[in-house]
Protein backbone atom coordinates (compact mmCIF):
# COMPACT_ATOMS: atom_id res chain seq x y z
CA UNK A 1 0.00 0.00 0.00
CA UNK A 2 1.09 3.10 -0.81
CA UNK A 3 0.31 6.25 0.65
CA UNK A 4 0.07 9.26 -2.42
CA UNK A 5 0.50 12.76 -0.90
CA UNK A 6 -1.15 15.24 -3.46
CA UNK A 7 0.76 17.50 -5.76
CA UNK A 8 0.07 21.04 -5.22
CA UNK A 9 -0.98 23.60 -8.22
CA UNK A 10 1.61 25.65 -9.79
CA UNK A 11 1.56 29.84 -8.88
CA UNK A 12 3.11 32.45 -10.74
CA UNK A 13 7.16 31.93 -10.41
CA UNK A 14 7.00 28.24 -9.08
CA UNK A 15 7.78 25.12 -11.07
CA UNK A 16 5.24 22.14 -9.59
CA UNK A 17 6.14 18.64 -10.96
CA UNK A 18 2.82 16.55 -11.52
CA UNK A 19 3.26 12.77 -10.31
CA UNK A 20 1.95 10.11 -12.52
CA UNK A 21 1.11 7.40 -10.44
CA UNK A 22 0.31 3.82 -11.25
CA UNK A 23 -2.79 1.71 -10.16
CA UNK A 24 -2.35 -1.18 -8.35
CA UNK A 25 -5.25 -3.70 -7.08
CA UNK A 26 -4.02 -3.40 -3.23
CA UNK A 27 -5.68 -0.43 -1.98
CA UNK A 28 -3.77 2.91 -2.29
CA UNK A 29 -4.61 5.92 -0.25
CA UNK A 30 -5.23 9.68 -1.27
CA UNK A 31 -5.97 12.46 0.55
CA UNK A 32 -10.00 13.41 1.19
CA UNK A 33 -10.54 16.52 -0.62
CA UNK A 34 -8.44 15.81 -3.04
CA UNK A 35 -8.53 15.85 -7.22
CA UNK A 36 -7.64 12.64 -9.23
CA UNK A 37 -6.69 12.96 -12.86
CA UNK A 38 -7.16 9.30 -13.90
CA UNK A 39 -5.98 7.63 -17.10
CA UNK A 40 -7.02 4.12 -18.22
CA UNK A 41 -4.47 3.03 -20.54
CA UNK A 42 -5.75 0.01 -21.50
CA UNK A 43 -7.86 -2.06 -24.18
CA UNK A 44 -10.90 -2.50 -21.87
CA UNK A 45 -13.02 -0.90 -19.21
CA UNK A 46 -11.61 -0.47 -15.35
CA UNK A 47 -13.42 -0.13 -12.16
CA UNK A 48 -11.87 2.13 -9.04
CA UNK A 49 -13.42 2.09 -6.16
CA UNK A 50 -12.48 4.87 -3.80
CA UNK A 51 -12.79 4.45 0.12
CA UNK A 52 -15.70 6.55 1.68
CA UNK A 53 -15.28 6.35 5.53
CA UNK A 54 -18.60 8.52 6.35
CA UNK A 55 -20.35 6.97 9.10
CA UNK A 56 -24.12 7.56 10.38
CA UNK A 57 -25.57 6.71 13.68
CA UNK A 58 -23.58 4.09 16.66
CA UNK A 59 -20.53 5.00 13.81
CA UNK A 60 -22.49 2.38 11.07
CA UNK A 61 -20.41 2.94 7.66
CA UNK A 62 -22.89 4.86 5.05
CA UNK A 63 -23.55 2.39 2.16
CA UNK A 64 -22.38 4.30 -0.76
CA UNK A 65 -22.70 1.56 -3.43
CA UNK A 66 -23.95 -2.06 -4.03
CA UNK A 67 -21.71 -2.88 -6.54
CA UNK A 68 -18.65 -1.62 -4.97
CA UNK A 69 -19.29 -2.68 -1.07
CA UNK A 70 -19.83 -1.16 1.89
CA UNK A 71 -18.42 2.36 2.27
CA UNK A 72 -17.33 2.60 -1.46
CA UNK A 73 -17.90 4.74 -4.47
CA UNK A 74 -16.90 3.22 -7.72
CA UNK A 75 -16.09 4.96 -11.10
CA UNK A 76 -16.10 3.22 -13.97
CA UNK A 77 -13.08 4.13 -16.21
CA UNK A 78 -13.71 3.54 -20.02
CA UNK A 79 -10.51 2.02 -21.96
CA UNK A 80 -8.29 4.77 -23.53
CA UNK A 81 -10.30 7.62 -21.70
CA UNK A 82 -9.25 10.55 -18.94
CA UNK A 83 -11.88 10.76 -15.93
CA UNK A 84 -11.65 13.66 -13.39
CA UNK A 85 -12.55 12.72 -9.50
CA UNK A 86 -13.53 14.52 -6.99
CA UNK A 87 -12.92 13.11 -3.34
CA UNK A 88 -15.17 14.21 -0.66
CA UNK A 89 -13.56 16.10 1.66
CA UNK A 90 -15.92 14.48 4.12
CA UNK A 91 -14.70 10.76 3.04
CA UNK A 92 -11.63 10.48 4.91
CA UNK A 93 -10.51 8.19 7.48
CA UNK A 94 -9.47 9.19 11.06
CA UNK A 95 -6.40 10.24 9.12
CA UNK A 96 -7.89 11.88 6.53
CA UNK A 97 -6.77 9.30 3.70
CA UNK A 98 -9.33 7.41 1.08
CA UNK A 99 -8.24 4.05 -0.28
CA UNK A 100 -8.36 3.23 -4.00
CA UNK A 101 -8.58 0.14 -5.40
CA UNK A 102 -7.99 -0.95 -9.29
CA UNK A 103 -9.57 -4.08 -10.49
CA UNK A 104 -8.13 -6.22 -13.59
CA UNK A 105 -4.84 -4.92 -14.82
CA UNK A 106 -4.55 -2.27 -12.45
CA UNK A 107 -1.17 -1.16 -13.69
CA UNK A 108 -3.52 0.16 -16.84
CA UNK A 109 -4.60 2.70 -14.79
CA UNK A 110 -2.47 5.52 -14.44
CA UNK A 111 -3.69 8.65 -12.27
CA UNK A 112 -2.53 12.00 -10.51
CA UNK A 113 -3.18 12.97 -7.29
CA UNK A 114 -4.09 16.95 -7.21
CA UNK A 115 -4.41 19.50 -4.02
Amino acid sequence: MTDYAPDAATVAGVTTTANLRTGTASADTVPAAATLLVNNTGAGTHNLDLGDNRTVDAGMQVSNSTTAGLGKHRYTIAAASWTLILVSPNAGDANGRCSVTIDGTASEVKYFVIA
